[in-house]
């Protein structure tokens, strides 16, 4: 008798041990009729961006002795995760993972997953459990019903981690080592490189040490000097950088390559002198007798005939060739002239690709660019032609030099910057810069004794003055009424 009762008291603590087993993790969704309950749901979190995430967990349970429905043991139970945009479990667009159980009559299934912490913003995530459910229907028919549960949505959030500032300096001297004051340098984010870094343009005015210091986050820029002071040219000199959380850098952006950031000193060059006072021929027509006014002019021809106009003219003795441009042979007729405008510092920007491009026809963008140049930059408020946009390269030497009265446009109001410019409209505006206008009165009583006449030119030409102003040398004298020529040449 005694061991009956003995196994009786066995099987009821065993049933007892069993209930409490499984009631031990505590139900936190209780729908009505659902099998499964989640008994834990997967906790938030925030990260920043590419931070490791700490495992998402969640628990689903079922207790066939439980009055909450039973499943189909011969139906697949799938556990997959989601996620979602909004804080919501219904979305089945995003699935993460999928996994699968054997059926059981109690199921204790933990389900985990790694979220990723690649991409900035908030995204929801849950796991979903898909099973067969036993049901009555209304024929009271047996019936298995494909069911789903869901743990609720944990929300983790991505973000950027905060930008890190790096300061550093650049000096701006002259050509002897002195501090200049009133350059502007700029520092402009490189879009070819700058991958997400916060976009802004920075620009700092040099003081009388000659310094300015920059502070910018973490991303790719281009560092150089927008204006030069008063009575100097501003170089064309850029430098590639490159800041990171680790300090700043100098990167070549062919290689590829960085190296630390040594402080960067730009040079000003003092601008050169026009000759206003020696009226001397600086354009000639051709052997022919033609001047050919609409014909066009090469870049090396433009270099060269400015390289004569100078007070400071080049040495006979000197060699001033130099490699600055590959495509500038040491053996071409303007080879010299080139490599001595270049050290004046009066070609930044005229050649903006690194090549000089000597045989190509000048545009009219790129001349009045080498002709401002020889006087110091007037700025616009406004833009002087509506086809010269202020993003336009060359719009603050274009607008320089209309400010002067150098250059006009066409009555359209358009200055068609990418058109190649003519010998008349080059005489023309030289002319205007050098302050020269020729004596009507002396060519027509003298027409017959110029040391020269085109045959291509009447003088009913809108450029005819300015062509015999510039290819007659001529001795003068000025009053309030002009220009009055007393001996030619």
């Amino acid at each position: 008798m005694k061991t009956k009762s003995r196994r009786i008291f066995s099987t009821l603590l065993a049933l007892a041990l069993a209930f409490g087993l499984s009631a031990a993790l505590p139900l936190t969704a209780h729908a009505e009729d659902d099998p499964f309950q989640v008994a834990e749901n997967p906790v938030g979190a925030v990260y920043l961006l590419n931070e490791p995430a700490a495992l998402l967990m969640t628990t689903f349970v079922y207790d066939a002795r439980e009055d909450f429905g039973t499943i189909d043991h011969d139906t697949p139970i799938v556990v997959q995760w989601y996620w979602s945009n909004v804080n919501s479990n219904t979305d089945r667009s995003n699935p993460q993972g999928e996994s699968t159980l054997p059926y059981d009559r109690i199921i204790t299934c933990p389900t985990t997953l790694t979220p990723p912490t690649n991409t900035v913003g908030v995204r929801y995530y849950y796991a979903v459990i898909r099973y067969g459910k036993n049901v009555v229907n209304a024929q009271q028919q047996r019936e298995v019903v494909l069911t789903e549960t869901a743990c609720e949505p944990a929300r983790i959030e991505v973000r950027a981690p905060e930008p890190t500032e790096h300061g550093f300096r650049v000096k701006k001297t002259d050509e002897d080592g002195n501090p200049l004051a009133g350059a502007v340098i700029a520092l402009v984010p490189d879009s070819g490189y700058q991958q997400g870094a916060s976009v802004f343009t920075h620009e700092e005015t040099t003081g009388a040490d000659g310094f300015v210091s920059f502070s910018a986050t973490d991303g790719y820029y281009i560092l150089g000097e927008k204006q030069a002071p008063s009575g100097y040219n501003a170089t064309d000199e850029k430098y590639y950088i490159h800041i990171t959380a680790n300090g700043v850098y100098i990167y070549d952006p062919i290689t590829r390559t960085s190296k630390p950031y040594e402080m960067v000193t730009f040079v000003n060059k003092e601008i050169p002198q026009l000759n206003k006072e020696d009226h001397f021929a600086f354009m000639q027509g051709y052997p022919e007798g033609t001047f050919l006014p609409s014909r066009n002019m090469t870049r090396a021809e433009a270099v060269v005939m400015f390289s004569r106009l100078l007070v400071e003219s080049m040495s006979l003795d000197a060699d001033y060739r130099n490699d600055y441009y590959p495509d500038v042979r040491h053996g071409a007729w303007y080879a010299g002239q080139v490599g001595y405008m270049q050290t004046l510092g009066v070609l930044a920007d005229y050649s903006r690709d690194g090549m000089f491009r000597p045989d190509e026809p000048v545009t009219r963008a790129e001349f009045a660019t080498l002709a401002a140049h020889f006087d110091h930059l007037t700025p616009a408020d406004t833009n002087s032609f509506s086809d010269v946009p202020g993003s336009h390269w060359a719009v603050k030497y274009i607008n320089s030099a209309a400010a002067k009265g150098w250059i006009t446009g066409y009555a359209d109001g358009t200055f068609r910057p990418e058109a190649n410019i003519t010998r008349a409209e080059v005489v023309t505006l030289v002319g205007r810069m050098l302050e020269r206008a020729a004596d009507s009165a002396y060519l027509e009583a003298n027409v017959s004794s110029l040391p020269r006449n085109y045959s291509d030119l009447t003088k009913d030409h809108w450029a005819y003055l300015a062509i015999m102003e510039a290819s007659i040398g001529h001795d003068y004298v000025r009053d309030s009424a002009g220009e009055h020529w007393t001996a030619v040449y």
